[in-house]
């Protein structure tokens, strides 16, 4: 465009190029090459700023390359409207990009609109910036990837980079980060070490997706993403899916109620570990099918913790500490409401046997089933968990626990989960003296409509558990037996030892030691 070296006035300084004076305008269908145009300016004659000024919409309908070392600056006022199908803009190594709105508006686009190969090999000390964007979908359709990362081949690398105060807003994916799979460990790529930071997202099916390995040769590690804002609607699916390690993500995500299906809004998969989440949902919104992954939250501490006696894990509540073990008959237990059980009874909910439970089919909403723990005769004190164990793939789809701490007093919520899908509930009740317990509990997570009860089980900072005899004496519930050869010593009132033992008679016998 030889045209644009007639520059007037307002086009003479040439250390900062605006678009206009390479002929982009409003009134276009495409502005793109004057946009690309102003940047190999930029690149040839050794400037470095690209400048799209006014209150004004530029249409683009084709690619946009912003080179190295190229800074394209959108004021807040500017809107780039997208017709078409394309890769919108692709930043190389030290090219940044800031300001501006970005509208999709055509119902084909299902490509990126910011996209960084790491062809580039984007490393430390490195000046690549994305910051301050609105990018938006503005149809129904919600297609496309607003910021993408991607190595496809060896040595494709991207680290350090730099993402501050984006809103992305109806997107298939907002931020997709992505390494193809190698196999050849000396011929790595990998997407580590970056910083997305104050970061909204509204309304994406996806909000943030890391696919690669937790480990060379296809590594996505150590990436940041703190100041998160996730607004979900009816189209979310996920907000985080990660297969990476030591991976840092920090925010608030609202309203999952109004996605349309019960919500895991959150996926850790096999391969991942040591990845850390900082989110106010509850462990059950959160699928962790990884190693070592660290889910925290205000209103509770989300760990890779079981009930009693489930799976072989390590336990939260040990069996020895279990104040609830026998509850059916230190306590009175009853179903106040809702379906009868198909097959079990409550009292299985209260022994050492992990696999007999009570089983109940189809429950409505409507008429959920609730059971009620009533210890007013022998109140609990400083009691700190209350949990129940569900079977697997057999839980109830909502669960709410209550508990009184006065006779006849007011029900306070320990724990309401409207979109259960985790085998285990724990919830921290703190009651310094505890009277009653209703656990309500409805719906199915599988198509067989089932929910089963193996264990309702607590613990208590003062009591100890019923499960075994403490040394300072207590009551034992079910049998002693002892190995043969085995025997019990009692001291009488006067300090003598007597060793009590059985012969194959039944016949007690006693001798003195």
């Amino acid at each position: 465009m030889t045209d644009a070296l007639n520059f007037s006035e307002d086009c003479q300084n040439r250390d900062i190029v605006n678009i206009d004076c390479f002929g982009a305008s409003p009134d276009l269908l495409n502005n793109s090459p004057a946009i690309q145009e102003a940047i190999d300016y930029c690149v040839a004659n050794h400037h470095s700023k690209v400048v799209i000024t006014g209150k004004k919409q530029y249409t683009l309908a084709s690619p946009i390359v912003i080179k190295s070392n190229v800074h394209l600056e959108i004021d807040s006022t500017v809107t780039l409207i997208v017709k078409g199908n394309f890769q919108v803009f692709e930043l190389q190594k030290d090219a940044s990009i800031t300001g501006g709105t970005i509208e999709i508006v055509d119902n084909s686009f299902n490509s990126s609109v910011i996209f960084l190969s790491g062809a580039q090999q984007i490393e430390i000390h490195n000046h690549t910036s994305i910051s301050n964007i609105n990018i938006m979908n503005r149809t129904n359709t919600y297609q496309g990837i607003a910021i993408h990362l991607a190595c496809k081949k060896a040595w494709d690398f991207i680290s350090f980079l730099k993402i501050h105060a984006i809103q992305i807003t109806n997107f298939q994916t907002a931020i997709y980060l992505k390494t193809e799979q190698l196999q050849d460990i000396s011929t790595p790529c990998w997407i580590n070490a970056n910083s997305f930071d104050s970061i909204f997202i509204d309304g994406c099916q996806y909000g943030i997706e890391i696919v690669g390995n937790s480990d060379l040769p296809y590594e996505i590690s150590g990436n940041t993403f703190t100041g998160i804002q996730v607004q979900c609607r009816a189209q979310t699916k996920k907000v985080i899916r990660c297969s990476g390690a030591y991976n840092m993500f920090e925010g608030v995500i609202w309203d999952i109620y109004r996605m349309t299906a019960p919500p895991l809004v959150i996926e850790f998969s096999s391969i991942s570990h040591h990845n850390y989440l900082f989110s106010n949902q509850l462990s059950t919104s959160i699928l962790d099918l990884g190693l070592y992954n660290r889910c925290t939250s205000p209103h509770e501490e989300s760990l890779p913790v079981s009930s009693p006696l489930a799976l072989g894990k390590s336990h939260l509540v040990g069996n020895q500490d279990d104040i609830l073990v026998n509850a059916h008959i230190r306590y009175a237990v009853r179903q106040l409401s809702g379906k009868a059980p198909y097959g079990g009874t409550l009292s299985n909910c209260f022994n050492l046997l992990d696999e007999q439970s009570v089983n109940y089919l189809d429950v409505p909403s409507s008429q959920p089933v609730i059971i009620e723990l009533d210890f007013s005769k022998q109140p609990i004190q400083m009691l700190n968990c209350l949990g129940i164990y569900f079977g697997w793939n057999e839980t109830p789809g909502r669960v709410l626990i209550e508990y009184q701490q006065s006779l006849n007093g007011p029900w306070t919520v320990a724990k309401n989960v409207p979109y259960n899908v985790g085998n285990t509930i724990i919830s921290e009740v703190r009651a310094a003296t505890l009277y009653k317990v209703r656990l309500t509990l409805s719906g199915y997570t599988q198509e067989h409509k089932r929910f089963r009860i193996n264990r309702i089980f607590a613990r208590s900072s003062l009591q100890q558990g019923a499960s075994w005899l403490p040394t300072t004496g207590g009551t034992l519930y079910g049998d002693l037996e002892l190995q043969t050869g085995k025997a019990v010593t009692l001291v009488s009132p006067n300090g003598g030892r007597w060793r009590v033992s059985i012969n194959d008679q039944g016949q007690i016998i006693t001798t003195k030691l």
